[in-house]
Order: C-alpha cells, then structure tokens, then sequence
C-alpha cells in the first residue's frame, strides 16, 4: 500500500504541475501523508562585484519562494499537506529522504525542459538509488485513473519478486496491463514465450486483465515508444538494478530522445541486488 509520498519541487511550471498530479494520485489512493520538499543547493557565481548574503538571509528568501509557491498551488480539500525546505544537494537530500516514503514522485522536466540535464543529473540519480518507486512525471501531464499499463518485460521484469511488487501497486487500479517485450535488432530473445513470462502464472494468478506483446524494433527505445504511441497507455513500468537500467538505456546517441512517450508518466520500481 502507498502511505506516504515524497514531492520534490523546485518552482517551475512542470514541478507546480507535478505537485498536482501528486495529490490527485494520493487523494484516489488514499495516502496519508504528501510531503513537499524543495533543496536549496546554493551556488556561487563568478564576477568582478560579487555580493555574498548570508546563508541566513538566503535560507529565508527560498523560504519566502516555497511559500509563495505553495500558495499558488494549493492542496486539494481533505488533504493534509507537509512541506519542508532542505539545504544540501537535491539528489543526495531526495533519496535519504526515500527510506520514509513508499512512493516518490518527481518531474521529469525541471527549469532547463533538457532531457540532458534531467537524466543526466537529478532525476536519473534519484531513479538509481531511492529506496522506494520512484514515478516521473510529464510536462504539464494530467493524473487520471490508470485503466491500462505497459509494463516492460525482460528477465528483470519478470523476476518473481519483481511481478509481486508489480501486482502490489496495481491493486490500487487494476489496470489492464501489457507485458511488452522487445526483440531489438541483433534478436536478441531471452528464450521462449512459456518460459519468459512464467512467473505470471505462478499461484495466485493475477487479479488483474492482461496481454503479452513481442514487439521486434531496432532498438528497445524505439519499440516502446512506437508501442505507447499505438496504445491508450496511461502509465509505464520499468524495473531497475542500481545503475544498470539508466547505463544501458541512455548508452548510446540517442539520449536526448524521450526513452518513452513524453506524455507518459513512469514508474520504476527497485530490485535490490
């Protein structure tokens, strides 16, 4: 069950639309607890006049900013909002924080809207190493109730350990979901369609509606991507080790293309080694 939700924000427009998206997900599942944070990491510009404030004083105007951010965006009615602003680095505060909360969700957009700069930095290093979901959200996107789910499936995926995390979190919507695989260019297939998705019919057999696509594209980039764009998919699932998922998705040249459809949030969910 998902209690309490971490929100990191940092003023923009995509963490305002976040923050919404965040408390519509909690007041339909019920949470308990939605936390905002915003990390002041503050930075020291070169010049020939250089003013430096008292950390005092810039501790008290980021106050002021989250205020007034948090004013302009007001928690919906019956839900009970906490906030607290941080110093340090955003990454590093974000997942120490994750080992209170059963679900973070994040933009996967900030300031700069440079996929460089979120996967590259914030946003992948807190995917990586939180220790709980972490959901990253779209520009500007909208939550509604998740009716169908593409999950993506390789031998990770489909750890039985890995499903049972799964099927616990779509006891929330018990959406219909898409065991996507991907058969990339080089063929590679991690044996027969039985023996792959076998873990879904260990007992108990899932609660929920479900199809299993092979999908064959020269990339698994590009197989999800034309997938979600053919299907009426609300929310994307993908299973990490630390490190390992990032390093191979974003390896190659193609980084600054969205890994998936970029009105798609997605959930990726933590296997510890």
């Amino acid at each position: 069950m998902i209690k309490k939700i971490l929100v990191p924000v940092d003023f923009s427009a995509a963490s305002a639309a976040t923050l919404r998206y965040a408390e519509s997900f909690a007041a339909f599942t019920r949470a308990t607890e939605v936390k905002v944070i915003h990390v002041f990491t503050p930075q020291v510009t070169t010049g020939d006049a250089l003013v430096i404030l008292p950390m005092g004083e810039l501790m008290d105007q980021r106050d002021e900013a989250f205020d007034t951010f948090l004013a302009e965006n007001p928690a919906p009615k019956g839900l009970v909002r906490k906030s607290e602003l941080l110093l340090g680095f955003a990454a590093d505060k974000i997942i120490r924080h994750s080992e209170d909360f059963d679900l973070i969700i994040m933009s996967s957009t900030g300031d700069g809207d440079l996929l460089e700069q979120v996967f590259g930095n914030i946003a992948s290093e807190v995917s990586q190493n939180a220790k709980c979901p972490v959901l990253l959200v779209p520009d500007q996107a909208i939550f509604k109730e998740y009716n169908n789910v593409l999950y993506a499936s390789n031998s990770l995926s489909l750890s039985r350990r890995a499903v049972l995390q799964f099927r616990g979190f779509n006891e929330l919507f018990h959406a219909r979901v898409h065991f996507v695989h991907i058969n990339d260019e080089e063929g590679q297939h991690e044996g027969k369609r039985e023996s792959l998705f076998a873990p879904l019919f260990n007992n108990p057999d899932p609660e929920f509606a479900f199809e299993i696509q092979e999908v064959t594209a020269d990339s698994v980039q590009k197989g999800l991507v034309e997938y979600l764009q053919s299907k009426p998919i609300e929310l994307a699932v993908m299973v990490t080790k630390q490190r390992g998922f990032w390093a191979n998705l974003f390896h190659s040249s193609n980084t600054k293309q969205m890994v998936l459809h970029p009105e798609t949030p997605l959930l990726v969910l933590h296997l510890e080694d």
